[in-house]
Order: C-alpha cells, then structure tokens, then sequence
C-alpha cells in the first residue's frame, strides 16, 4: 500500500508555527543588523515599562549589542533556511524540506555556540527544544514525497495526457 501525501493537523500546525516564529526571527536580525539604535530603543522602552529590572534590561542590552552585524546576517538566512524547510515541507509536501529544515537547526546550533558564543549560546533546553521539532516533523515524513518521486508522477501525469489526447479513436 502506497502512502499518498497529505497535510496532517500536525504538520499544519508545526509549519505554520515554524513558518512565523522563522519570519519574525530573520526580521528581527535584519533589523538589528542594519539598526542597532533601534533595539536601544526598544531596551529603553521596555527599562521605562518595567517589565524586567532595570539592570537586567542592560544586562540584555549590553548582550544583544556585543552581536557584530553580520552575525545578526548569519542568524537572519539560517532563519530564512528554517522558514523554506517548514514551506516546503508544509506547501509542497515534500521531504527535501525536513532535509533544509533539520540543516538549518544544526547551523543554528554552530552559529549560537561557535560563531557568536559567551551568553548567546544555546543552552541545554534550547539544544532539547531544537532535537525535539526534528523529531516532531521527522514522524511527518511517511506523509510527503520525496523529489524524484515528484518529478516520476508529473512526468508520468503529463505522459498519461499526452498519450490519452493523441491516441487514436477506433470509430
């Protein structure tokens, strides 16, 4: 028995969860990397709210600002890798985006602790959290076509109609 694809409600709701936290992020990193004096901005709005301790807030700040432009970039198209991965995986249903999505978390992975690292590096939750969605999607994977299965059944759809419209009648 052939397993045919389809969206289940799981892969729906990880992709479009994916999907928007992957925009969000890759935004939030273009804008710091081309306006650092707008996270000062909101740091001090957030310091005038009282929503963390005022030294916390610098804390924070101090942190977010030591993150050199380009490695904002990094983060910002490792981001935009998960976001493809989620849409291919969602949209098309195809398994090449399990493939870029799970790239995308181990890079993730290496540009928080190798290329940024100190206080920015992901910690033991963050490591579980990232392995846990692989997984969540990898038990998606029975549900979606690989490439080449794609390809074999348009060709084989657009050689079924091309063949059904030239094919003589025997009236």
């Amino acid at each position: 028995m052939e397993n045919t694809p389809k969206r289940t409600p799981i892969l729906w709701i990880l992709g479009i969860i994916t999907m928007l936290n992957s925009a969000f992020s890759a935004i939030a990193y273009i804008c710091w990397a081309f306006a650092p004096e707008y996270m000062q901005k909101s740091m001090e709005m957030i310091k005038e709210m009282g929503m963390f301790p005022a030294e916390q807030t610098d804390q924070i700040l101090s942190i977010y600002t030591s993150i050199n432009s380009w490695q904002y970039l990094l983060l910002a198209v490792v981001q935009l890798m998960l976001f493809v991965g989620a849409f291919l995986m969602l949209a098309k249903l195809n398994k090449v985006g399990f493939h870029v999505y799970t790239i995308g978390k181990i890079l993730e992975f290496c540009v928080m602790n190798f290329v940024i690292g100190g206080l920015v590096a992901m910690d033991i939750n963050g490591i579980i959290m990232s392995v846990l969605w692989v997984l969540m999607y990898a038990t998606q994977l029975r549900y979606m076509k690989t490439a080449d299965n794609q390809d074999n059944n348009d060709i084989t759809q657009d050689t079924n109609t091309f063949s059904s419209e030239n094919k003589p009648s025997n009236e």
